[in-house]
């Protein structure tokens, strides 16, 4: 009986107009070209993308807000692929990937020996195996205006000397809850809001967007030892459990859990309607470890007066791998610094209903690989996986074809383990198109 009401639907098509142009790539796709052009005048011929700092008003620059700083150098990454027009220049595949592979420690975008030290190594090409020496790489500043309000990029690049330049022009958009989201601020939607949803009440995006932004401007701290508001508020209740146990959630951190803990988390819709979840750990999507954008994703569907233990990555239709936790010495040292969101849980939650009628094309099966192709490409920058395009044209039509379609201590990750947990596919319509609920909780934090 436990397994039947907990094992439950994995969507694997979302509505059409999910995927409306976002603001912030149609920017980065349209600037470029310019920043092509200023490479190539620096005489640049192969050149990486780095993870981005991000900073909020005149606060610090970080490199560790959450999803946001690899986000947007995957996102430059896929930009500068398609505004490409010349073979010889080169774009290296993942720099910060690479650098966390090569385990290049010293190598830290952040100072000017750090910038010279990744300089000396060949990095592949993102269309093929070839290994080149990088000419120089890109970077950047993200700041959030002190009202949240507005979003804007400044680029930098450098070369062997170590030196950092800005690139004239910024790119700046409105803030998208999305945007928040992957920089770790949490909301949830008023509660009047919540149940004129209920009702059938449309919401616009804009109208979600100042709500969220309102929220997010006169939210006060959460008293001490307390969770953060939106934790408590979501309509989807969130348990961390290691061991069995729940841990107590502090602001919007957990505890950092120890070698040989056992990872699991609860999902439980106690009230009416029906959600669509995403649950992130470190930026990857528990189901089927997907990348893309949230809205995207296939969700864990919790109907009313539901739950589910989520007690590792699903793998497939029936199995799943147990999450595990890293000793020491097998984390990258720099595993925040370049590696993929590390250190962050994270709940995206949508309210919407399962389709009447469901559409039988919609709910092909999918390998794990093909489900990039459900998101706009560009969107967190994801190529998917697989073999490689062997040319520059190749990955460009690749890319393209997929729009419209598709020294640390705790880490966790994928465990090598399978187990048995059995779920089915539906198609679930969100209703609005953004969450209603973003929670980000730091389970890790470097020691810097």
């Amino acid at each position: 009986m436990f397994r039947f009401l907990t094992s439950l639907a994995i969507i694997v098509a979302v509505s059409p107009a999910i995927h409306a142009a976002d603001p912030l790539d149609e920017a980065f796709v349209e600037r470029a070209k310019t920043i092509l052009d200023t490479l190539k005048q620096k005489k640049f011929t192969n050149v990486g993308v780095l993870k981005f700092l991000v900073r909020h008003g005149d606060g610090e620059a970080r490199d560790d807000v959450g999803d946001l700083n690899l986000t947007l150098a995957n996102k430059m990454e896929v930009a500068l692929i398609l505004s490409n027009t010349d073979d010889s220049f080169g774009i290296i595949d993942k720099a910060s990937e690479a650098v966390v592979r090569a385990k290049l420690l010293t190598a830290n975008h952040r100072s000017e020996e750090g910038r010279k030290a990744f300089f000396g190594r060949k990095y592949e090409l993102a269309w093929s195996r070839d290994k080149v020496d990088p000419s120089g790489f890109l970077t950047g500043v993200a700041t959030f205006s002190a009202d949240l309000a507005k979003f804007t990029v400044q680029f930098q690049f450098f070369d062997k000397t170590g030196k950092l330049h800005d690139i004239p022009g910024e790119v700046s958009v409105a803030t998208t809850p999305e945007l928040l989201g992957q920089c770790g601020f949490s909301y949830v939607l008023a509660a009047a809001r919540q149940k004129a949803i209920l009702a059938g009440e449309a919401v616009t995006p804009d109208t979600q967007r100042r709500e969220v932004l309102e929220q997010l401007a006169s939210a006060t701290r959460s008293p001490k030892d307390e969770p953060l508001a939106a934790f408590t508020t979501s309509p989807i209740k969130w348990g961390v459990l290691y061991n069995g146990k729940p841990v107590k959630v502090t602001g919007n951190t957990v505890p950092e859990p120890k070698e040989n803990d056992r990872v699991e988390f609860t999902l439980s819709n106690p009230g009416p309607g029906t959600y669509g979840v995403v649950l992130l750990v470190n930026g990857e999507n528990t189901l089927y470890q997907e990348h893309t954008a949230p809205t995207a994703c296939r969700k864990w569907v919790l109907p009313p007066n539901t739950t589910v233990t989520v007690r590792g990555f699903q793998t497939g239709a029936d199995s799943l791998a147990p999450f595990r936790v890293l000793p020491p010495d097998e984390v990258p040292a720099d595993a925040v610094n370049y590696g993929e969101h590390a250190g962050t849980f994270r709940m995206v939650v949508f309210h919407g209903k399962l389709a009447a009628n469901p559409d039988p094309g919609m709910l092909i099966k999918r390998t794990p690989d093909e489900t990039a192709a459900l998101a706009v490409a560009i969107t967190r920058g994801i190529r998917g996986s697989g073999a490689k395009p062997q040319t520059l044209k190749a990955l460009q039509a690749d890319l393209r074809g997929r729009v419209g379609t598709d020294g640390a201590r705790g880490y966790v990750v994928k465990g090598s383990s399978t187990e048995k947990f059995e779920t089915s596919a539906v198609e679930f319509v969100s209703s609005p198109e953004s969450p209603v609920a973003d929670v980000s909780l730091r389970y890790f934090t470097p020691k810097k």
